[in-house]
């Protein structure tokens, strides 16, 4: 994991020439976002690759909307958390009926 993670941040640094130690803060939520909406469980899942690849671009796709709106960035946030809220309820959901 830390070497995908060392090589996906060569990319960034090589087009701007240098390295910045706070570049990546605030990228956390669009992460977990990313994450959950391709399908990992909170609750023990296995995650895939193709669906966190799908809740990658779909994230991407959210934030880059609601930019150009000209959506306030703590709106962003909270927008961002419900989308999570409903990615998770949703999986619960799935899980219970699944288990029935």
């Amino acid at each position: 994991m830390t070497f995908a993670a060392e090589r996906c941040s060569v990319g960034p640094h090589a087009l701007l020439s240098s390295a910045e130690p706070g570049a990546g803060q605030g990228f956390e939520l669009n992460a977990i976002a990313a994450v959950v909406v391709g399908g990992t469980s909170f609750s023990g899942g296995i995650g895939a690759l193709p669906g966190t690849l799908l809740g990658a671009i779909i994230i991407g796709i959210l934030d880059k909307g609601l930019n150009q709106a000209g959506v306030h960035f703590s709106l962003q946030y909270i927008v961002k958390g419900m989308v999570i809220l409903v990615a998770v309820y949703t999986d619960v959901r799935r899980r219970k009926e699944a288990a029935q």
